[in-house]
């Protein structure tokens, strides 16, 4: 049901609010705000704490209940810091982002404008950050988004993410052809593919052994271009004050292309998947365990 105009104002006022807030205070403590608000979600939260340990106990299922929970709860402390990153983008320029972002490009540099690259990401570490690196740093690029239920609200993270050159991409019928017409021009499409799709338009592609539905576009889109798909995820580094991150940008993906357009989707997909899952077993408390990545499940086997 759609929220009444009033409503979503006082939705907007609230964290227009704590939008300048956020930005008057220095960093250290805002990040230390940003834990305790993710401890507080954690503890007044119960259907999406309950959701995050469900979700871990799958992807780790041999995994002790101790070690679980430790993770959830540092998960909950990662997604506040980012929380409030988010607010702060505007404070990350070019003079000081190398102070709070280490980053390598050299190997970026030598396909840069040569082709049209997909940009293959998730919703780890602070995600919005790295798409405010990429255009800091020279590589500006569009990114695939939903938008926000709150179009006000949206308006706020619409000016945090473009700010710097990068454009936004939303999820909507027109969505094939923008990102078309930007590989076309030897530009960059962040996408992130870790969120569970309906059964009408997804397909079912393993993720941590277990099957999850998974949208199928960009993969068709790699199919039918082959465009080089480039790994990049951003990682909050553990140095005590959890200011710092590090950019870690892959080779492309080496995909093997077999003429059969549905075929090739599906080892796509598979290369997604698995390559998102391999850095959230190097970093599990990174990745956003809220959203339930296998909730939609295949009709049962006749």
């Amino acid at each position: 049901m759609k929220k009444n105009r009033i409503l979503l104002y006082v939705e907007f006022i609230a964290v227009y609010g704590f939008y300048l807030f956020i930005n008057i205070i220095p960093l250290g403590l805002a990040l230390k705000l940003g834990r305790i608000l993710g401890i507080i979600f954690y503890k007044i939260d119960k259907r999406h704490a309950k959701n995050t340990i469900n979700n871990l106990t799958i992807a780790f299922p041999n995994k002790k209940k101790e070690e679980l929970n430790d993770t959830c709860i540092n998960f909950y402390k990662n997604i506040g810091m980012v929380f409030v990153e988010i607010f702060r983008l505007n404070r990350y320029n070019k003079k000081n982002i190398d102070s709070f972002v280490d980053s390598d490009f050299d190997a970026f540099k030598g396909i840069y404008k040569k082709h049209g690259i997909l940009l293959l990401t998730a919703h780890f570490g602070n995600w919005e950050l790295l798409a405010k690196t990429f255009g800091l740093k020279g590589y500006p690029g569009s990114v695939l988004a939903r938008p926000l239920d709150n179009p006000y609200i949206e308006k706020i993270l619409y000016g945090l993410r473009t700010n710097f050159g990068n454009k936004v991409i939303y999820n909507r019928e027109n969505a094939v052809k923008s990102i078309m017409s930007a590989l076309n021009k030897n530009e960059i499409v962040g996408f992130l593919p870790d969120e569970n799709a309906s059964k009408r338009i997804g397909v079912f592609v393993d993720f941590f052994g277990v099957k999850a539905c998974t949208m199928p576009g960009m993969a068709n889109i790699v199919a039918k271009t082959k465009a080089p798909v480039i790994p990049a995820f951003i990682v909050r580094v553990k140095d005590g004050n959890f200011k710092k991150h590090k950019l870690i940008i892959g080779e492309p993906l080496e995909i093997t292309y077999t003429g059969d357009r549905k075929t090739d989707m599906m080892n796509i997909l598979k290369m997604f998947n698995e390559t998102i899952e391999n850095i959230i077993k190097n970093y599990p408390e990174q990745w956003f365990w809220i959203h339930n990545r296998w909730k939609t499940r295949p009709d049962p086997e006749k």
